[in-house]
């Protein structure tokens, strides 16, 4: 059986050892919910079982279940099961008419508890609530299909009758069409469901409690992995002030008292460009300015810093592209970009950087989808110009200075907004 995680890096590492202890294949993982689904898209999946954070990366829930809904189209056979860190019913019931029934609530978790979600097969009959408005006889008939055949069909069935659509069983035999019930008919079975949601939320929240409970073993030692701020900076070019920039958001974040780590990343062997004015480097890392530094590091040394419990890590990525005869191609750096969520492009307002911005829109197109461009070395007619020609990217004018241990660009603005309070532990 292969299995596919998406879970915080520092939660993967001890969880994909944990499973091929045990004698499972992890095929692949993804850190946020929108790079599942992007994979998903790409066809790059090949698993059985998907296990999956449903609230990673997302502020609303709304978001989870549209990521998830476009993983449920494009691999209809992978069994996906989604672990959430709340009892919440309407989360399940969306994710339940996508025909995602395994849905489990944790907070923390083991080893044994994975085993159980992937050898427990739940159904359509443990989705709260929603069993009981399609599981009737009535029901069956009206859209002419088996629950136990036909599980898949759910969500075409239930958007046709919401949107009053008159259907056609069309097996052998009598034709048998329906038709919606009228407003004044649908009214008094509304309200009588309603009630019956009223009276028995408390209760189904609380037997969600009682199941979650029953199958978590005793909790022994635990890992407690808090959610850090993961900051990409990445350029298009060399020589774009990209390293300069990372320095600044690092300095901004760490004035505010927040525990801050910056990462060199290095996706090829090369020289680092910041040992120069470390004083107390011991051959891994050195602190400078409230900073701790990580020179030189490869991509699987990020994934272990991930793990040290820091509140924020800016990574300075470099150059993200290779410019090969005719195209473009993303490199290493660029698949750790689009993994963050806080994402920075570093680009100069040189004409020729313009041009070469223009000339691969197309190419950059992904990159761009969700980054703010750090325009440097542009003064303000520059950075009009950049604006008139890209209105829908969010551009920002950095004001380079020969210390990069300043506030003065002010780039860190999301620091504004409120971080999502919420933990996932692995206990292992």
């Amino acid at each position: 059986m292969k299995l596919h995680l998406v879970f915080e890096p520092s939660i993967l590492t001890p969880l994909v050892q944990a499973l091929h202890t045990q004698g499972y294949s992890v095929s692949g993982t993804d850190v946020t919910l929108e790079q599942f689904a992007i994979a998903a898209t790409a066809k790059q999946i090949d698993a059985d079982v998907a296990i999956v954070d449903g609230s990673l990366g997302v502020l609303r829930k709304q978001e989870s279940v549209g990521w998830l809904k476009e993983v449920r189209m494009r691999i209809p056979d992978m069994r996906v099961i989604v672990v959430l860190p709340e009892a919440d019913l309407d989360w399940q019931r969306s994710l339940g008419m996508y025909g995602i029934y395994d849905v489990y609530l944790a907070e923390k978790f083991r080893l044994e508890d994975v085993q159980y979600w992937i050898q427990t097969k739940k159904t359509l009959a443990d989705v709260p609530q929603l069993h009981a408005t399609v599981a009737g006889h009535k029901a069956e008939h009206k859209v002419g299909f088996s629950l136990e055949k036909n599980k898949g069909k759910i969500q075409t069935i239930l958007a046709d009758w919401t949107k009053g659509f008159k259907r056609t069983d069309r097996r052998p035999g009598p034709t048998i069409e329906t038709t919606p019930t009228s407003e004044e008919e649908r009214l008094p079975e509304e309200q009588e469901k309603e009630e019956v949601e009223a009276s028995s939320g408390t209760l189904e929240v609380q037997e969600a409690m009682v199941e979650r409970t029953e199958h978590q073993p005793e909790q022994t030692r635990s890992l407690q992995i808090p959610q850090p701020y993961i900051v990409a900076v990445g350029g298009l070019a060399s020589r774009s002030g990209n390293t300069h920039t990372a320095i600044q958001i690092a300095y901004e974040i760490a004035s505010q008292g927040i525990k801050t780590a910056f990462i060199e990343y290095r996706s090829k062997p090369k020289t680092s460009d910041i040992v120069s004015f470390a004083t107390d480097f011991d051959g891994l890392q050195f602190h400078h300015q409230g900073i701790d530094f990580f020179p030189n590091r490869s991509p699987m040394d990020v994934a272990e810093i991930y793990t040290l419990e820091y509140e924020a890590i800016v990574l300075d990525l470099g150059v993200m592209v290779d410019e090969l005869e005719n195209r473009l191609e993303l490199n290493s750096a660029a698949q750790e970009f689009l993994r963050a969520p806080f994402q920075y492009m570093t680009v100069s307002a040189a004409p020729w950087d313009l041009h070469f911005i223009v000339q691969n829109s197309s190419q950059l197109a992904m990159l761009m989808r969700k980054s703010s461009l750090v325009i440097n070395f542009a003064d303000e007619n520059m950075i009009k110009e950049f604006r008139e020609m890209f209105p829908a990217v969010t551009s920002i004018l950095n004001p380079l200075q020969a210390n990069p241990f300043t506030s003065a660009g002010g780039l860190a603005h999301w620091l504004e907004r409120p971080k999502e309070k919420r933990k996932r532990w692995f206990v292992h």
